[in-house]
């Protein structure tokens, strides 16, 4: 069913899609987000008031948004912005333009009270076929994923999620470890290796557990599983060697947790601290690891499973690939950070 309720001027409340979004922790105050077709702004607003981080952009001389937006966007929406577009021309370019400034990893999100409309023009019946219609406006190469939020708003209107392609995916070989002998082999082995890059998931709640401890080496990465290890001892020797160069993202966190397994981390390379040198005038985006990946080496992390129930075992593939990400991705930052030393000239000696 349409919604007919007719507005006699601008929106000043924010749509209730957003706090939808907002309740079901979907959205995040650290994500990047883009109202796109923004009108007077008020979508903006109610997000700036909740300290989202959100950018609003309408072309049109009346709105105060003409400033074309920088960067990519975890969040790009689209609110109630395709019933004001007359013709499916329109609504493809429009979409195609706000698309592009989705991240890998980020979504689109359109927010429509006029899916029975859509859902016709699809061929299709309810919310899915609305979906099938704007899905059918989209590259599918580069959103593969799509699905209608699972929630009710007030003003009955859908929400259509469309997640972007291109997120970065393990490219070594990943080793899973949940016995004490190949644990303590590999911990003697990573002994010899002149730097190693460092990662762990924990639980959330306090005090923390320490779940899983990710070792990352040129072309392999490990995934330990730590709840099975009764003797960290393997560990400690090797984080304790300062012969081997320790590369973490936030090293004030890991050290706090193997602390409560009294093992200290000797010669660290923080690359958080590292990135907060190198743009300490200042720099688009923050100094989180997915931050980072970004402007140092052109890649898009996914962050979504950093939050999942890291005690549960077996670990989803899912779990397995975004462990082993951090630790492999903390290799290629440390080569970015620090690269070779130029070859010293030679003197050359006459007779």
């Amino acid at each position: 069913m349409l919604d007919q309720k007719k507005t006699t001027g601008p929106r000043t409340e924010g749509a209730p899609a957003l706090q939808k979004l907002a309740e079901s922790r979907l959205i995040d105050s650290h994500d990047r987000m883009l109202c796109y077709g923004c009108g007077y702004g008020a979508d903006v607003s109610w997000l700036r008031a909740r300290k989202f981080h959100v950018q609003g952009y309408d072309p049109h001389p009346p709105f105060g948004f003409s400033e074309l937006p920088a960067g990519k966007f975890d969040w790009v929406f689209l609110i109630y912005l395709m019933s004001r577009l007359k013709t499916e021309e329109q609504r493809r370019a429009a979409i195609t333009r706000a698309a592009g400034y989705v991240r890998p990893g980020g979504y689109l999100a359109i927010v429509t009270r006029h899916w029975a409309q859509w859902a016709a023009g699809s061929g299709l019946e309810g919310r899915e076929g609305a979906l099938a219609y704007f899905r059918g406006l989209l590259d599918a190469a580069i959103f593969d994923e799509a699905k209608v939020a699972d929630f009710e708003t007030d003003d009955r209107a859908v929400c259509l999620l469309f997640r972007r392609s291109g997120i970065y995916q393990p490219r070594h070989p990943v080793e899973w470890i949940a016995d004490q002998e190949t644990m303590d082999a590999v911990c003697t082995l990573l002994r010899g290796e002149p730097i190693l890059a460092l990662d762990v998931e924990t639980t959330l709640g306090e005090p923390r557990t320490l779940c899983t401890i990710q070792l990352g080496i040129a072309g392999r990465t490990y995934v330990i599983d730590a709840l099975a290890m009764k003797d960290l001892r393997a560990v400690q020797r090797l984080l304790e060697d300062s012969a081997v160069e320790k590369i973490i993202h936030n090293a004030q966190f890991e050290e706090q947790m193997f602390a409560k397994h009294g093992i200290r981390i000797h010669n660290v390379f923080d690359t958080l601290i590292v990135s907060r040198k190198k743009h300490r005038k200042g720099v688009e985006g923050g100094h989180k690891l997915d931050d980072v990946c970004e402007r140092e080496l052109g890649i898009y992390l996914d962050k979504t499973l950093q939050t999942s129930d890291w005690t549960t075992r077996p670990l989803s593939p899912a779990q397995l690939a975004y462990a082993a990400v951090d630790a492999e991705v903390l290799v290629d930052l440390y080569r970015a950070f620090t690269p070779p030393k130029p070859p010293e000239t030679l003197s050359l000696f006459g007779d």
